[in-house]
């Protein structure tokens, strides 16, 4: 392998995993691998995956799935990581792409997957043209993490892109996304930044069989990859943490102004609930839980009183 023959896969999880319209993805997968000269497979946990593409192809192909960073395909949610051949990938997040290096290192933030292949792209070149028959990870060790990242981002700068996904997150974990009192978590946050700011959150997220909670390896993952490593649903996790958030600070997780893009990325819990009500998908995932209701004509109070039940871990529909 050299920097000039990198190849790149994308794999897609079913965020809740159920297998309505999996089969129909399925076979959409392998149509969209065909017209890419890709091979369709699945991988060890059975998720449909793609490889054999280019950096190129990839931007190309996302929209030809119908996804972005997150979709929607019918009643669950999509996610998709990008893999490289080294150990880099980039997960699809609700307001971009994640890239990590080596098993779990966040590395930087990019907007579009453009921008997160570069940064990978980048990332593999520079290890490929320095390294001396080390694994990337020893490689990076040796080296010193913040002295590679400065080499492969400072390259990405001077291609003159001053968008945001060629820059690094500058607060003290990694992460593109501050939290103060008051604010409501998401995945993307990490782990000890929560703790930092809700300190009661600790047990909760260990009686979750979140172990990993007070230990060196909370200052470098993100509740979505904590809950990952332990075979938990993020969004259940996520949807209790802002409810006990809402209480205590007399906020509303979901209101009538809540965008369906929220419920989407944050929230697909709620699919089913919103589903009971015969709620109608909209094309425009800016449209309100409000609006969404009056089309219906159905009561946007009782919806939002479905919607708290099941966050705070009622029964599932």
């Amino acid at each position: 392998m050299t920097a000039d023959n990198l190849s790149f896969s994308i794999v897609i999880d079913f965020i809740p995993d159920i297998d309505e319209g999996r089969q129909d993805f399925t076979q959409k997968m392998k149509e969209t691998a065909a017209l890419y000269h890709g091979s369709f497979s699945l991988d060890q946990k059975h998720r449909p995956t793609i490889g054999g593409l280019t950096a190129e192809d990839i931007p190309k192909l996302l929209p030809t799935l119908g996804l972005s960073a997150f979709g929607s395909w019918p009643s669950c949610i999509l996610t998709c990581t990008i893999q490289a051949p080294l150990p880099i990938h980039s997960i699809g997040m609700s307001d971009g792409w994640d890239v990590y290096v080596g098993k779990k290192t966040f590395f930087a933030f990019a907007q579009f997957p453009g921008d997160a292949l570069q940064i990978m792209v980048k990332a593999c070149t520079y290890y490929l043209n320095h390294e001396q028959f080390q694994p990337l990870e020893d490689f990076i060790h040796e080296m010193g993490f913040d002295a590679f990242r400065d080499a492969v981002l400072g390259n990405a700068m001077d291609t003159g892109n001053s968008s945001p996904a060629n820059t690094m997150a500058d607060d003290s974990y990694g992460n593109s996304l501050p939290l103060k009192e008051g604010d409501f978590v998401r995945p993307e946050h990490n782990i000890m930044q929560v703790i930092e700011v809700y300190p009661d959150m600790a047990p909760f997220l260990m009686e979750y069989g979140m172990s990993c909670v007070g230990c060196f390896v909370s200052y470098d993952e993100t509740i979505w990859q904590g809950a990952q490593s332990h075979g938990l649903d993020v969004f259940e996790i996520i949807g209790e943490m802002n409810e006990y958030i809402a209480d205590k600070y007399h906020k509303k997780v979901i209101s009538e102004d809540t965008p369906i893009e929220d419920i989407l990325t944050l929230y697909p819990q709620l699919l089913a609930v919103l589903q009971s009500f015969a709620l109608d998908m909209p094309s425009d995932m800016k449209t309100t839980i409000g609006e969404m209701c009056s089309k219906a004509g159905v009561n946007a109070d009782d919806v939002i009183a479905k919607c708290d039940d099941r966050l705070r871990g009622a029964a599932e529909m």
